[in-house]
């Protein structure tokens, strides 16, 4: 695919009227505002969430380094279509 740059460049904002630049600042401002109420949402929903075990990772990582961790494939793909078929009834 060939990129065309043969069109007119845009023009640039300083040719707007300043009143008009006056309204576009009170427009983010009105858009931050929700921005900021999503953002605290957020937040709230990832304080929470449990945090890790911190003794079951030590476990999980010595049963690795001492061999006796094993994969069981059916269980990881049990919850690999459980995620998907949550994800596809959204």
């Amino acid at each position: 695919m060939k990129i065309d740059n043969t069109g007119k460049p845009l023009s640039p904002l300083a040719g707007k009227p300043s009143d008009v630049r006056a309204n576009d600042s009170s427009k983010s401002e009105a858009a931050a505002a929700p921005q900021s109420s999503i953002n605290s949402k957020l937040s709230g929903v990832a304080s929470n969430e449990a945090t890790f075990d911190a003794d079951k990772v030590a476990a999980i990582r010595s049963a690795i380094a001492e061999g006796r961790f094993s994969v069981k494939p059916e269980a990881i793909a049990d919850g690999l279509l459980s995620s998907v078929k949550e994800l596809l009834a959204r």
